[in-house]
């Protein structure tokens, strides 16, 4: 009986413990691309600003 539950717990565990690694790995590529994303217009900006200034 005990061993029983051990497995489920140790199980149980495996799982949330895969799922926060889903879930981390999900938040890094999200971050990732807004980053990129934030980082484009301000490249745009700079260009435009040193192209109009020569």
């Amino acid at each position: 009986m005990n061993t029983q539950i051990s497995i489920k717990l140790a199980a149980l565990a495996v799982a949330l413990m895969m799922n926060s690694v889903i879930i981390g790995g999900v938040a890094y590529l999200f971050n990732g691309q807004l980053h990129q994303h934030a980082g484009v217009p301000s490249l745009a900006q700079t260009a435009t600003t040193h192209d109009g200034a020569v």
